[in-house]
């Protein structure tokens, strides 16, 4: 194993640099956090499209959470935070992880926290049909996610996941706001899920919010 130190770069407040964050706490690994943004130099030169988060392990370079999870469990076998076994049990995980970066992400991050941090209104006052046109859609994803939970602690495994990270990470910056908070919190078990893992050391440990902003990740 390289002894050099785990550094994840990108800007705290991104859930996709959060989540895999969460993970190196997960796992107890000794990593240097550089909050740097996207696009800047020291994006560039890890991701080939400049975006965060970014790692870098001595002479490996790698963008991408996903990518950068799968590493860190190679290199930390302990705990891992994406079992590649079971098959079932890993396809499970890698199922719900796209989901929530794919499809859960772009509506509840890109469009509706988007809408309240960087509006496209002349004065710079909340995008309030930006917001209500993200409605309906937020409301379906919750509902989905709650049956997802309905009797369960993790999203995808008997254990924490890298699912559980990107899902957090994901929601936490959405309860900042009056529409996503209640309807996280109307929702029985996604509410409790939420609830239970908000007080996870990892959690604590990587919340950004005390001075809220927002960047990109994949």
């Amino acid at each position: 194993m390289s002894q050099h130190k785990i550094e994840i770069f990108g800007i705290p407040q991104s859930n996709f640099t959060r989540a895999v964050r969460i993970v190196c706490e997960e796992k107890g690994i000794d990593y240097l956090h550089l909050p740097v943004r996207p696009h800047s130099d020291e994006a560039n030169d890890i991701h080939p499209l400049g975006k965060v988060p970014g790692l870098r392990h001595g002479e490996v370079r790698l963008g991408e959470s996903r990518a950068i999870v799968a590493y860190l469990d190679r290199q930390y076998p302990e705990l891992p935070m994406m079992p590649a076994s079971p098959p079932a049990l890993a396809a499970r995980l890698e199922q719900w992880a796209s989901i929530v970066m794919t499809a859960v992400d772009p509506v509840l991050i890109r469009q509706y926290v988007f809408a309240y941090l960087f509006p496209a209104t002349a004065d710079g006052a909340v995008d309030r049909a930006a917001v209500d046109a993200t409605l309906p859609q937020m409301e379906a994803l919750v509902a989905m996610l709650d049956r997802a939970l309905a009797g369960a602690d993790y999203l995808a495994a008997g254990s924490f996941s890298f699912a559980d990270a990107i899902l957090l990470s994901t929601l936490a910056p959405v309860r900042l706001f009056p529409e996503g908070k209640r309807a996280i919190d109307a929702a029985p078990h996604l509410g409790r899920y939420f609830s239970l893992h908000s007080a996870r050391p990892s959690f604590v440990a990587t919340d950004p919010w005390s001075a809220p902003a927002a960047g990109e990740g994949a």
